[in-house]
């Protein structure tokens, strides 16, 4: 079996692959995950703080 065999199909096989991810995609009952992993980047969460900077970390850049 050979690319000359099963050659023909690929774009078959592809179109259906493409298709069938869309619908999964597009799909009702994953909206409710999507739209919530969507809206990840503009959770805030509480507690959190800013990262402290070490003093070594600007490399002298602000002892001007």
């Amino acid at each position: 079996m050979s690319y000359e065999v099963y050659g023909p199909y690929l774009p078959v096989i592809m179109l259906i692959t493409f298709v069938a991810l869309f619908l999964w995609v597009a799909s009702p009952k994953n909206s409710k995950k999507y739209d919530e992993a969507a809206q990840a980047p503009f959770a805030d969460e509480e507690g959190e703080q800013p990262p402290k900077q070490d003093s070594d970390a600007n490399n002298g850049r602000n002892d001007k």
